[in-house]
């Protein structure tokens, strides 16, 4: 009867840990095992229970397979973004709304994926990089996640503009202006959304996780809104506008840029949605250990699939064929997008 009461307090405080662990990123695949009772009869049932769990709901090699897409993500990353980067500076200039929308969020997206490498350690050995590295790279994750995410809003808006309103009273100038302040406001903006994170951000044991614990849930929820439904409300109802207006227009561009726009909101959706809707799951609901130990295997893949946002955005535009003619000479890259709608250009 005590051991069984002992066990019952290991499984609470186990649950207790990983729904604490909801709210970081970077140490959700800390192996239960880590946990260790120091001169305590805790250690011995601490390891009875895990043998338990492991033999009910293990899934084999998750950590090695999160390893690897952690890597493929960031390869593909830094090859995208950086032929993005280069392409930008060296052939065409940062002269234009689209190039320069372009170039910051390529910047984004590379900030959050030289993070990658440090949590792919810590996944598979542990953290080894200091506290100040810790604070570092857990500011650059949310700068790159929450910059990207409001750049890309501030894209929708600007396409929206363009296209729907054909840009009759928005010159060129005024929305290479728009295009600089929007650039500056995402930086602004996803600093002071990370401060609380990097502030928090210590070593507790073998890895790099929040120590603060106030207010998590609205914190999180907070961020929720502002930071994902509130962006995807409205990009999905700024491409339903511009996909309703280029459907009516008579091009023979016509097909390949209402596929870009589609392929631009999937990606947006299947990337951050299930990352989100697992987090509010794990969050209000009580699951016992094999359900929980499942769910957040589930959560795993669903944070995989929005890692993997970084890479999406110069694949989609590669292979739509965005880029196809970019060293037959300098030409804006923005034409193939905003010249169907107005003659201003970006």
């Amino acid at each position: 009867m005590h051991r069984q009461k002992e066990i019952t307090t290991i499984t609470e405080v186990h649950l207790s840990l990983r729904l604490f662990s909801l709210y970081n990123p970077v140490n959700q695949d800390l192996e239960m095992e880590a946990i260790n009772f120091t001169g305590s009869s805790y250690e011995y049932y601490s390891y009875v229970y895990d043998d338990v769990l492991i033999s009910m709901c293990e899934v084999d090699n998750y950590k090695m397979i999160t390893g690897v897409c952690y890597a493929t993500i960031f390869c593909l990353s830094i090859l995208g973004n950086g032929f993005l980067v280069c392409a930008l500076t060296c052939y065409e200039g940062l002269n234009g709304a689209t190039n320069l929308f372009m170039f910051c969020l390529a910047l984004f997206d590379l900030l959050f994926t030289l993070t990658l490498p440090f949590w792919c350690v810590e996944l598979l050995h542990h953290w080894v990089f200091g506290d100040v590295a810790c604070k570092i790279m857990t500011g650059a994750y949310f700068v790159g996640i929450y910059g990207s995410l409001i750049l890309l809003t501030a894209m929708t808006l600007d396409h929206f503009v363009v296209v729907v309103f054909r840009s009759y009273w928005l010159t060129r100038s005024q929305r290479l202006k728009f295009s600089k302040v929007a650039c500056i406001g995402a930086w602004i903006i996803s600093l002071i959304a990370c401060r609380r994170d990097l502030t928090a951000a210590n070593i507790n044991t073998y890895s790099c996780e929040s120590t603060s614990m106030y207010d998590e849930k609205a914190v999180y929820y907070a961020q929720l809104i502002l930071l994902f439904v509130v962006p995807f409300a409205i990009i999905a109802f700024c491409y339903t506008k511009i996909l309703l207006t280029l459907m009516s227009m008579s091009t023979r561009q016509k097909c390949r840029t209402v596929i870009l726009v589609l392929c631009i909101v999937i990606a947006f959706f299947i990337c951050w949605g299930p990352y989100h809707i697992i987090i509010v799951l794990m969050s209000i609901y009580d699951f016992d250990p094999c359900e929980h130990y499942q769910l957040h295997v589930a959560y795993i893949i669903c944070r995989i699939l929005a890692f993997s946002h970084c890479c999406m955005n110069p694949a989609l535009y590669i292979l739509i064929g965005k880029y196809r003619n970019l060293y037959r000479g300098p030409t804006d890259l923005s034409d193939s997008w905003v010249h169907l709608y107005t003659n201003e250009g970006a």
